[in-house]
C-alpha cells in the first residue's frame, strides 16, 4: 500500500483481497474519509426530505431518513455480494467508521432513486411532495479514429453528483491490484471503494456510469450501482466481455454504462433499467452522451425531474455532440474544453456542460494508459488537469492542461453561486447564501438566473421590495428559454401581490401563461386570487423552483 497527494488529489495504491484493499484504503485515507462524501451521503436523504418538508424539516425529516435507511436501505444492502461486504468491512475497520453509517452512505444512491420514483408516481396528485433537492447530470465526450489526433481513443467525462464541498475537496485516484483480476485505476473520492463509476483497466477499457434520475422502472431486488462496473474493470478485456458481465446483472435503478476499448477502437453504450436494457449503436468517430436514453425501447421509461432540468439534459447532449463534430482531430485539451463548456452565453444554466454539481472530470487516453484528472473545486472541469499513469501507478510529470480561458468575472460569479448553494443547502445559513448571491450578481449583472435566485431568497426572508427589484432585473436580462422567462414573471406577479399591487400582478400572471405546466397552473391560480406566500424550495442546480 502507498498513499500520497498530488495537486490536492489523494493518490493511493491498494492490493490483495477485497477486505485487504478496503482496509488499506481506510487506513491510508482515514482523516480524508471523515471530510469526504461518505458522512454527507449517510445523511443525504434526510437533507433531501428536510428541503421538501419546509417547516416540518427537523425531526420529521430525520425520522423519515432513518426509516428509509432501515427499510429501503437494508433491502438494497441485502443484495450486496459477499466480496463487496468484505471490502466494506475492511474499509470500516481501517477508517474506524461505524458500519451502520457506512451502509447508509453506500445505499444512498438507490434510496434516493426510490424517493425520486415515489415522487414521480405521485406528482400532480393532492399532497404530492415538492422536490427541493439539487438535480444534476453527467456528460461524456468521446473521439477516436478520424475524430481524434493520431486516431487514438479519447474518453472525457464529467461526473455530476451530490458531492459539492466533499467529493471535490477529497478526490482520489486509486490504483487497484486485486487478487482475482487485472489492474485498474478508479477516479473517485476518499472512502469510495470501487471502480464501477469512473475507471480504466490495463486492457485499455474505460468505463463511466450515467444516472437516469427519474424512471418508472425502479425496483428493489437488484445489484446496487458501482458493483457491476467494478467487475467489468477487473475481468473484461474486450467490449464483448464487458457486455456479457452487464447482461448477467440486474440493477435497481436506471443507468447507462459508456465503455470504450482503445484496442478495438469502439464504444459500448449500454442502457439499462430494473426491467429493460438496450445497446445503442455507436458508429463514430465521435460520441456524446448526457442523461437521456437514446434507445427507442427505453424512451418511454424515463421522466424528467422538471422542465428546466430536462432542457439542460437535452441541451448538454446536443451541445456535446455538436462540439465534438465541429472540432475534429481532438486531443486531450479539446476534449477537456468540451467538459468545461459554459453553454449559451445568455444563461450560465441553460445548456451548460460544466455545472454546479460537476465534482469530478477526467479525460482517458487508454492506449497510453493515462488519465487526466481535473483539480480543485466544483465545477472542476474548468480547472487544470493533471496526468496519472496506470502503468507506473504514479502521477506523470506533464504540465497541467488548462481547458478554458474563462474570464475572471464569470468564474468569480459562478464560484460565489456555488458557495451560496453550500451555505444554504448544507449549512442552512441563508444570510451567507444571500451575500454570496449578491457577489455573483455584481460580477455578472447580465446573467438572469443570479437575479432570479436573489429574488427568491428575498421572498424567503420577507423582503418583498428587494425581491421585486431582483425580478425586474431578471426579466430585463431576458432568457433563451421562453418558459423560464415566464417563470420570472410568475414570481414577480406573486411579489406584486404581497405588496398589494394587484393590477400589476395580473399583468405578470398573464405573461406567465406561456410557461411550463406548473408555472401555467400557478399563474391561473394567481389570476383567480392573490398569492399570500408559502414555501419556496430553491432547486440550486438550475436556479429555479420545481413546483411553484
Amino acid at each position: 500500500m502507498s498513499a500520497a497527494r498530488h495537486h490536492g488529489i489523494h493518490v493511493l495504491t491498494v492490493s490483495g483481497t477485497d477486505r485487504e484493499m478496503g482496509y488499506q484504503h481506510g487506513v491510508a485515507l482515514r482523516e480524508a474519509i471523515r471530510r469526504g462524501p461518505l458522512p454527507a451521503f449517510s445523511r443525504y436523504v434526510e437533507r433531501l426530505l428536510a428541503g421538501s418538508l419546509g417547516g416540518l424539516a427537523g425531526p420529521v425529516a430525520k425520522g423519515m431518513g432513518i426509516a428509509l435507511s432501515e427499510t429501503i436501505g437494508r433491502a438494497i444492502a441485502a443484495k450486496l455480494p459477499r466480496s463487496t461486504l468484505e471490502a466494506l468491512e475492511g474499509l470500516a475497520d481501517g477508517a474506524c467508521i461505524p458500519r451502520r453509517e457506512l451502509m447508509r452512505a453506500v445505499t444512498m444512491p438507490e434510496t434516493y432513486l426510490f424517493v425520486a420514483s415515489q415522487w414521480i408516481a405521485r406528482r400532480g396528485l393532492p399532497g404530492a411532495p415538492r422536490l427541493a433537492v439539487p438535480l444534476y447530470g453527467c456528460t461524456s465526450a468521446i473521439a477516436w479514429g478520424d475524430g481524434a489526433e493520431h486516431g487514438r481513443m479519447l474518453h472525457g467525462r464529467n461526473f455530476d453528483y451530490q458531492g459539492v464541498g466533499t467529493w471535490d475537496r477529497e478526490q482520489a485516484v486509486v490504483f487497484h491490484r486485486p487478487e482475482d483480476g487485472q489492474r485498474y485505476v478508479s477516479i473517485s473520492a476518499a472512502g469510495i471503494l470501487f471502480g464501477g463509476i469512473t475507471a480504466m483497466n490495463e486492457a485499455g477499457l474505460t468505463l463511466v456510469v450515467h444516472q437516469h434520475l427519474y424512471s418508472t422502472d425502479f425496483a428493489l431486488g437488484g445489484l446496487p450501482v458501482g458493483i457491476v462496473g467494478d467487475r467489468v474493470m477487473r475481468h473484461a478485456r474486450s467490449l464483448d466481455d464487458a457486455r456479457r458481465i452487464l447482461d448477467d446483472h440486474v440493477p435497481n435503478g436506471s443507468w447507462t454504462y459508456v465503455i470504450t476499448s482503445a484496442k478495438e477502437q469502439a464504444v459500448l453504450c449500454y442502457e439499462v433499467t430494473a426491467k429493460r436494457r438496450a445497446v445503442v449503436p455507436v458508429p463514430g468517430p465521435t460520441f456524446g452522451y448526457s442523461n437521456v436514453f437514446l434507445a427507442r425501447a427505453l424512451a418511454n421509461r424515463e421522466a424528467h425531474g422538471y422542465p428546466t432540468h430536462w432542457r439542460n439534459v437535452i441541451g448538454r447532449y446536443h451541445r456535446a455532440t455538436a462540439l465534438l463534430e465541429e472540432r475534429r482531430g481532438h486531443d486531450v485539451r479539446s476534449i477537456a474544453a468540451i467538459l468545461a463548456d459554459r453553454g449559451t452565453p445568455a444563461c450560465r444554466f441553460h445548456d451548460s456542460i460544466a455545472g454546479l454539481q460537476t465534482v469530478a472530470s477526467v479525460v482517458f487516453d487508454a492506449a497510453a494508459g493515462v488519465v487526466w484528472v481535473a483539480t480543485g473545486r466544483a465545477p472542476v472541469s474548468q480547472n487544470p488537469y493533471v496526468a496519472f499513469d496506470l502503468r507506473t501507478e504514479r502521477p506523470r510529470d506533464d504540465d497541467p492542461i488548462r481547458p478554458t480561458s474563462e474570464d475572471a468575472s464569470a468564474r468569480l460569479a459562478f464560484e460565489a453561486y456555488r458557495d451560496a448553494y453550500e451555505a444554504a443547502f448544507h449549512q442552512g445559513d441563508w444570510v451567507e447564501a444571500r451575500r454570496c448571491v449578491e457577489v455573483a450578481r455584481r460580477a455578472q449583472p447580465e446573467q438572469p438566473v443570479y437575479h432570479f435566485v436573489a429574488g427568491l431568497m428575498s421572498l424567503r426572508t420577507g423582503d418583498s421590495g428587494n425581491a421585486e427589484r431582483a425580478f425586474d432585473r431578471a426579466i430585463a436580462c431576458r432568457h433563451p428559454s421562453r418558459e423560464r422567462l415566464s417563470g420570472f414573471h410568475l414570481w414577480r406577479a406573486r411579489t406584486h401581490d404581497l405588496r398589494g399591487a394587484r393590477d400589476r400582478a395580473q399583468v405578470d400572471y398573464r405573461a406567465a401563461l406561456d410557461g411550463d405546466p406548473s408555472v401555467r397552473a400557478a399563474a391561473d391560480r394567481g389570476l383567480m386570487r392573490p398569492w399570500t406566500g408559502g414555501a419556496i424550495p430553491i432547486e440550486w442546480s438550475f436556479g429555479d423552483v420545481v413546483a411553484p
